[in-house]
């Protein structure tokens, strides 16, 4: 049993991470959670490596961009309550608009395909690609020349193999000639939820915040009036439907006019936020402090970063590997690899006062997870992690090399920190 993954993450500590390493253009002043979307930076930042250190190989694993809702579900549950509010006549003015954004956004969703890409997400995909290539320029100009090949993985779900298309144009344009493994559908890309019973029975507490419940109020008092919202059953999970939509709507801002902004105060998209960021924390994250189920599911991910990486230490034609997957891949691998702000488990029910742990850095839209490697003449191997496309210095006992400024790591203390 490898020991490292029953009390590995830090328990306690708030880990303060580094303005740029959270910034490929992207703000958290709307609160859109895990659905902010990712941005579109004209460039990105590496880190150079030591002297005498070249690039070999480079793997990642990111979630797919921006999206249409996956299901219409959300979309009739809120359409449900309306319509019952509307025979009782208990409509504000603003909630009178609401049935006709909730159609107008479906007919665009409809358009795309649920849970497919949109117009945004596609452009994130692009623009990771395009930077890619930018930032990697000479090592890809090295794999054409070795005639080494690129792999793109995805999961099951058709957004993730769209992602892997835009990358791949836009890593194609800028290397026409780049060959490319045959695309690999794996299933450990896709991870269900892993929550344990102390981590639902602390979703739960969250959820009966009183502040909670007053930002649900203020969410439902847009659309009807006080005695209606008095006789909803679940305000917070009515309120919720449509803090959904409002946080789905930023990646749809190019394929619709509708963003549902109008229905959710700032205030309250806050306390919804930690709500959201509360459930995908004890479900993907970190978790409750000395377990490890949020996150488990994460080791076939994990082992195949370091499987993939020794392959190509050992002579492997394969000098890239992309892996296209969900939020709920990134959030448990960036708790495992140590990630700023990724990794600080829970002693007690989570909050934004308690801990750092945020959707919108972990878990975003085509947010990804990238190690580089490098070796030298005598086939010593340093790696560097970006996160989100900028360099993080890892948490916890992550100790760096004695080189590389506290960005690079030996492959034996990498293995000796995850596992």
């Amino acid at each position: 049993m490898r020991s490292w993954r029953l009390l590995v993450l830090l328990t306690g500590l708030a880990v303060a991470l580094p303005a740029t390493s959270v910034s490929a253009d992207v703000s958290n002043a709307r609160y859109y959670s895990n659905q902010t979307t990712y941005g579109n930076p004209a460039s990105a930042k590496t880190v150079a490596p030591p002297s005498g250190y070249e690039m070999f190989f480079l793997e990642t694993v990111a979630r797919h961009g921006s999206r249409a809702m996956t299901n219409p579900n959300a979309e009739k549950r809120a359409l449900s309550v309306w319509s019952t509010a509307s025979r009782r006549g208990q409509l504000t003015t603003r909630g009178k608009r609401f049935d006709n954004d909730l159609r107008a956004f479906g007919r665009a969703e409809k358009k795309l395909g649920y849970g497919r890409l949109s117009t945004i997400g596609k452009d994130e995909w692009r623009g990771i690609g395009r930077r890619t290539a930018a930032s990697y320029g000479d090592f890809f100009a090295g794999v054409v020349k070795a005639g080494d090949k690129v792999a793109m993985t995805n999961s099951p779900i058709y957004r993730t193999r769209q992602s892997a298309h835009y990358m791949k144009t836009s890593l194609s344009k800028a290397f026409p000639q780049l060959g490319y493994a045959k695309q690999v559908t794996d299933p450990s890309l896709l991870i269900e939820d892993g929550s344990s019973k102390k981590g639902k029975a602390a979703i739960a507490a969250v959820e009966r915040r009183s502040s909670v419940r007053a930002a649900a109020r203020k969410v439902l008092l847009r659309i009807y009036r006080p005695a209606y919202v008095a006789t909803i059953k679940d305000p917070v999970d009515a309120a919720l439907d449509v803090y959904l939509l409002y946080c789905i709507g930023a990646g749809m801002s190019q394929d619709t006019r509708v963003s549902f902004a109008d229905y959710v105060p700032l205030s309250a998209a806050k306390k919804l936020a930690e709500v959201k960021d509360a459930q995908n924390f004890y479900r993907y994250g970190p978790g409750v402090a000395g377990e490890r189920s949020s996150f488990k599911q994460a080791d076939p991910v994990v082992d195949d970063f370091f499987a993939r990486l020794d392959q190509r230490a050992k002579g492997g034609r394969t000098a890239a590997v992309f892996r296209h997957s969900h939020g709920e891949v990134t959030m448990p691998v960036a708790a495992q690899m140590r990630l700023p702000r990724s990794q600080t488990q829970a002693r007690s029910a989570f909050s934004y006062g308690n801990n750092p742990w945020r959707g919108y850095v972990v878990g975003r839209m085509a947010g990804n997870i990238e190690w580089t490697a490098y070796k030298n003449s005598s086939g010593s191997v340093l790696v560097t992690i970006r996160h989100n496309e900028q360099p993080v210095k890892l948490a916890g006992p992550c100790r760096p090399s004695e080189i590389g400024n506290g960005y690079f790591y030996r492959v034996s203390q990498l293995k000796k920190c995850f596992r």
